[in-house]
């Protein structure tokens, strides 16, 4: 038995079960998710913590699971009246400047919170520990490569090609063997030798 095999075969094997993990934790019932990168950058904040704003969802009294599409998103059935108060207080607590010129953000931090927003650790709001979740690439290079096609010209190639060029002599009768005129239907053309 090889055991770099057996490793590999094991790192697969725990992999899968984070997927399965995740899927099953899953909530069925929302079809959507709120990636909290995009909500912070709308409102130009930090990213809060994930188990910060799951536990001011829990404490909420709504469900809250993790999505499967990406690792900083979140699946709940709180309404997004909800998920904007909790990133309005998180955005309000570390001291965002709202810029004028950005509408959207100003509008979103001139609402008042319609619920008190409640961060403090929430006991379902800890993630299982030892479960990889998002397994990470399984080696380096790994993925669909480039497309087939032209080959991208290596700088290096470019740079010898030029060199050629500098090289020659420049001369406006070395043309001449380079090129000859050829009559064609009374037009005069050049044509490479």
């Amino acid at each position: 038995h090889n055991p770099d095999l057996k490793q590999w075969y094991q790192r697969r094997v725990r992999g899968m079960e984070g997927l399965l993990t995740l899927a099953a934790e899953e909530l069925p019932h929302s079809p959507l998710f709120y990636e909290l990168s995009s909500l912070s950058k709308t409102l130009r904040t930090t990213c809060p913590p994930l188990q910060s704003v799951r536990s001011a969802i829990l404490n909420a009294g709504y469900q809250v699971s993790l999505s499967h599409a990406c690792p900083k998103s979140l699946k709940t059935t709180a309404p997004s009246s909800l998920i904007w108060d909790i990133m309005r207080t998180w955005a309000r607590h570390n001291n965002v400047k709202v810029r004028e010129e950005d509408a959207i953000q100003s509008k979103l931090m001139s609402r008042e919170c319609t619920v008190t927003v409640d961060f403090s650790p929430h006991e379902g709001a800890a993630l299982k520990a030892g479960v990889i979740r998002y397994p990470p690439n399984p080696e380096a290079n790994w993925g669909p490569k480039s497309r087939a096609g032209k080959r991208p010209r290596v700088e290096t190639e470019v740079k010898q090609q030029k060199k050629k060029k500098k090289d020659r002599p420049h001369n406006p009768d070395l043309k001449q063997w380079y090129q000859r005129r050829v009559r064609v239907q009374g037009w005069d053309l050049l044509e490479p030798v």
